[in-house]
């Protein structure tokens, strides 16, 4: 039996903890991927999987195992893919999951070079307030933040960060008189995006507005865009990506409230179903935004204009 095809159904199956998920997801039979393990089984003289009737999970040498083939494995996809992608023009329609609105200001501008790339190529863009999946969704791939929780079978790669900045109308702005610190802000409304779909664990901006102001009265919604409206029409403080918000502060719409604090910033993640056999137009997603993905474009300088608009009202 292939070794290298055994090792990626020894990969699958240690993912998914199930043989018959794996299976489905290989396009094979339950008893071929049964006998592909036990092939690599018997090829290394060592039980990789502890088999019940419940579940399937790794033994120790099957951990070492897994840790030093993972890695592997995926490398062979990558440049298997990449050689098909290169011999195959991108077209056809991609199904692209966006989590929430995160990074829908950024993604726009990208998929308008994107698709005067790739002519063929027709997008569809799906907005997620809920869980993503792949396969219900019949999605090509997905946008979300770094440390959206993805199941193990989906490969998920970081291709940008996004600057965080807080911000407030000009409307809103007498009500930061007197605000020079962090603490300052728990008389405040503190506006922020929320996804459902994560757990506060996994929202790092949640995490600092808890960790920071835990005592100020917070108004979420689960649309970064609807944030930025709320803060626009004057409700709080917003904690928002700084490239949504290019224009708004170019145009004074929002000034930034306290510029010269540290705050977190967002990776976003393109993810995928499989390294191996990846369709040409995601393929060329993917490598699309790693090529475009210019750290230092998504950070906004503060204007001496800012500061002295926020400084007029003290």
């Amino acid at each position: 039996m292939d070794y290298l095809q055994s090792l990626r159904m020894f990969v699958k199956v240690a993912e998914l903890g199930s043989f018959t998920n794996a299976a489905d997801q290989m396009k094979v039979s339950s008893a071929v991927a049964t006998r592909s393990v036990a092939s690599l089984e018997e090829r290394l003289d060592a039980r990789l999987l502890q088999r019940t009737t419940r579940s399937v999970t790794l033994t120790e040498a099957g951990r070492l195992f897994l840790d030093r083939v993972r890695s592997i494995v995926e490398e062979i996809d990558d440049v298997e893919g990449g050689l098909l992608a290169a011999t195959h023009i991108p077209a056809g329609t991609l199904r692209l999951a966006v989590q929430g609105s995160v990074g829908a200001g950024y993604l726009a501008k990208l998929l308008s070079t994107y698709s005067a790339r790739y002519p063929h190529v027709v997008p569809q863009v799906i907005f997620a307030d809920g869980p993503i999946s792949l396969v219900e969704g019949r999605f090509d791939a997905a946008l979300t933040s770094d440390t959206y929780p993805h199941p193990g079978s989906v490969v998920a790669r970081t291709f940008a960060r996004l600057d965080m900045a807080l911000v407030a109308s000009p409307r809103y702005v007498p009500n930061v008189r007197g605000i020079t610190e962090l603490a300052d802000l728990e008389r405040l409304v503190i506006l922020s995006h929320e996804d459902g779909a994560t757990s506060a664990e996994h929202d790092l901006a949640r995490r600092w507005l808890d960790a920071n102001v835990p005592h100020a009265t917070h108004v979420r919604a689960n649309s970064s865009d609807m944030v930025r409206r709320m803060a626009i029409e004057g409700m709080g403080v917003a904690l928002l990506p700084a490239a949504l918000i290019d224009d708004d502060l170019h145009e004074r719409a929002l000034l930034r409230v306290l510029p010269h604090v540290a705050l977190p910033s967002m990776g976003l993640s393109i993810a995928y179903g499989s390294r191996r056999n990846l369709a040409p137009n995601v393929r060329a997603l993917v490598d699309f935004l790693v090529e475009h993905s210019a750290y230092d474009s998504l950070k906004v300088p503060v204007s001496g204009q800012e500061e002295a608009a926020l400084a007029a009202n003290d």
